[in-house]
């Protein structure tokens, strides 16, 4: 509806719309787009004369790129049929269309410079000097934009970082499914975020030997990776799992240097842990742990066994000694490393997979081999989820011995 702007003047809704648009810049346009009347906060957004002296184009008394680099009044440069704006007048002058902060992003010459200025206006249909025109309020949001495209490209660089973060932590990881004579390995890693605070390897000491661990540092993101990272690279040095000369220290001895080595004072975090040593040619499992979910063992005839030996969480401040335990495995039976976001993440009903429902999965994928085991059921906890993000990182490493029979265990 075309408003008559005399009749609106001693209104309320007029004096509520001007206080409304305090500066802001105002004009009226005829529909040859030529400016009739106009506030300071118009001649202040483009720097223009105190003082119009004549009708003028919007093109004109902007400084529109378009207009003054070909010399030419709105309506009649090459880019004027694609204008947001020209085409926004129109269809409020022609069919009543008002307008509402539509955004005008575009070069403007003020005193000869190129200014990006990034702007919103708004449009109303009205009657000036007893003709149809057009109320136009520009609003000058140039330094939000600004601001915004700062902190886009800000976080791009940090998206990048992170990107890069996050290829350096899978590296640590198990690269591709290790080929290691009577073992057989799988795993899966599922950061919440790009990066996580989970981390987990198995490596080859000599020919008979297989050291593995797998670790969970409290929360999540950066500064979990940042520790995941320094543990890991602990586990590479004299003290850490493969010690000083190539040959396989013993779990207890990795825990108790660990615990040493990221006291909670130090890293104010704290992490489970579980490791393991294997004689791949005799089937010997050698495992402690600090405070982490018991890995399982799943035996060749079907039985489950959780091998719960363990200590607190590394970073506690506990005065104990890590101890460890052994056993002996046979052919066919398989060992499941994982963290707790595995069981502890929530689906849309906000139940949790749990530790139920990942020992039955178990049972059931029990006698295939460890890839399908692995895979069958990282995508049961991927349907369970379905399509939530996780809030803990998802670790699942599964190794399965295919080695000659054991005679007896080892208490």
């Amino acid at each position: 509806m075309t408003v008559n702007l005399q009749d609106l003047r001693e209104s309320n809704e007029f004096l509520n719309y001007i206080l409304d648009n305090m500066g802001a810049a105002v004009l009226i346009a005829d529909e040859d787009f030529r400016i009739h009347q106009f506030n300071d906060s118009f001649l202040n957004l483009f720097d223009s004369a105190a003082v119009v002296p004549t009708i003028r184009t919007f093109g004109e008394v902007s400084g529109c790129v378009n207009a003054v680099k070909e010399n030419k009044p709105c309506g009649e440069t090459s880019a004027c049929a694609a204008c947001v704006l020209r085409h926004s007048l129109i269809q409020t002058l022609i069919a009543d269309a008002p307008v509402d902060r539509k955004p005008l992003d575009r070069i403007f010459y003020i005193k000869g410079r190129a200014v990006q200025k990034y702007l919103r206006f708004t449009t109303r249909r009205i009657v000036y000097q007893a003709r149809t025109m057009i109320l136009v309020i520009i609003y000058d949001v140039s330094d939000i934009e600004r601001q915004t495209i700062e902190l886009q490209r800000k976080q791009a660089m940090i998206d990048e970082d992170l990107k890069a973060a996050a290829a350096i932590q899978r590296s640590l990881l198990p690269e591709g499914n290790p080929s290691i004579p009577n073992l057989r390995v799988a795993w899966k890693f599922d950061p919440c975020e790009r990066i996580g605070g989970d981390i987990f390897n198995l490596q080859r000491v000599d020919e008979n030997q297989v050291g593995l661990y797998m670790l969970d540092v409290c929360g999540h993101g950066v500064p979990a990776a940042l520790i995941s990272v320094a543990v890991s690279q602990f586990l590479a040095g004299p003290r850490g799992l493969l010690g000083g000369g190539c040959q396989l220290v013993s779990p207890e001895t990795v825990l108790n240097h660990i615990k040493e080595a990221f006291p909670f004072e130090r890293f104010d975090s704290y992490f489970s842990m579980v490791c393991m040593s294997i004689d791949i040619r005799r089937g010997g499992l050698t495992y402690g742990g600090a405070g982490h979910p018991p890995p399982v063992l799943l035996r060749a005839g079907g039985d489950l066994e959780t091998l719960d030996y363990r200590g607190p969480v590394i970073g506690f401040g506990s005065d104990l000694s890590y101890g460890q335990k052994e056993l002996r495995l046979g052919p066919g039976d398989k060992i499941i490393l994982y963290t707790d976001g595995l069981t502890e993440n929530r689906g849309r009903d906000g139940r949790p997979f749990g530790r139920d429902t990942f020992y039955k999965i178990l049972r059931e994928f029990g006698r295939r081999p460890v890839e399908e085991l692995v895979g069958g059921l990282h995508a049961e906890v991927q349907a369970f989820l379905k399509g939530v993000r996780p809030d803990d990182d998802i670790s699942l490493m599964g190794v399965e011995y295919t080695g000659a029979a054991a005679s007896h265990y080892i208490i």
